[in-house]
């Protein structure tokens, strides 16, 4: 019962260890969350300092016409590149979320499935260990009830034992009476034939 005992406490041990790990894997993911929230701000900041730039150019649209429109498939070439590079990017953090997401979840239902059967294997020690428990009860009242029934005769035997002191005892005295009545009898006869 003790080996029981000692497995349920490394099993819970084990279970400490596991829930550990989730929680590392869930800083983990937090961090990659903070990481893409960071990238998302910078992504934003960097629209908006184009924004800025092109709110600037079309200020200066008036002044520089000429160059505008030296200038004008150059940018849209730029404008084409950014957005592409913008659309790259988006991918490739969304793709690195899934992945990492995947990765995760999957973490995760193995850490659920290991859960579970360790939860199984704990579940079927302690059934195993109530039937135990309750097969050392039934011994117990067992010897509960032998205990009663020994009390019992030592009981009985020790009433008998008085008994059979009383009765010595009263053989004794039946012995003593019975002496004394025989020298008092013995005493008669001689008395009886001196008188003769």
């Amino acid at each position: 019962m003790i080996g029981k005992i000692k497995e349920l406490m490394n099993t819970k041990e084990q279970i400490d260890i596991i829930k550990n790990n989730i929680s590392y894997a869930t800083n983990s993911v937090t961090e990659l969350k903070e990481e893409i929230s960071s990238l998302k701000e910078h992504l934003n900041t960097s629209i908006e300092e184009i924004s800025s730039k092109n709110n600037e150019f079309f200020r200066n649209f008036n002044e520089n016409v000429d160059v505008i429109k030296s200038t004008s498939k150059e940018f849209e070439k730029e404008l084409f590149q950014f957005k592409l590079l913008k659309a790259q990017i988006q991918k490739k953090v969304m793709d690195k979320f899934e992945e990492e997401l995947d990765k995760e979840l999957n973490l995760q239902m193995k850490t659920l499935k290991s859960d579970a059967e360790t939860y199984n294997e704990l579940k079927e020690n302690i059934t195993a260990i109530s039937k135990q428990v309750n097969s050392l009860g039934k011994e117990i009242n067992k010897f509960i009830d032998i205990s009663k029934n020994i009390k019992k005769e030592d009981f009985e035997l020790t009433r008998f034992a008085n008994q059979l002191r009383e009765m010595d005892r009263e053989k004794l005295e039946l012995m003593r009476k019975i002496d004394t009545l025989e020298r008092l009898v013995s005493k008669i006869r001689r008395q009886e034939f001196v008188t003769r």
